[in-house]
């Protein structure tokens, strides 16, 4: 069902934005992660880990994850 209702235009704008949003900061993240995997290897995965060391993964790959879910679920 479509609707040419102009009271639904500032919803579906919003919709729209925010898709575009969620996109733009999934590629961000990607990027980011492309750019510090080395250096993330090298100081983070060959070292001993403790708490920080999982804490700081948990939020890193946590966060990547979160985004990958919210896109799939705004997928038709």
């Amino acid at each position: 069902f479509i609707s040419n209702d102009p009271t639904w235009w500032p919803a579906i704008n919003a919709n729209i934005f925010y898709s575009y949003f969620i996109i733009a900061s999934f590629i961000v993240v990607t990027y980011d992660w492309v750019l510090t995997l080395g250096q993330e290897v090298e100081l983070v995965w060959r070292q001993r880990w403790s708490l920080m060391t999982v804490l700081y993964l948990a939020v890193r790959y946590l966060g990547i994850f979160y985004v990958v879910l919210v896109m799939l679920g705004m997928s038709p």
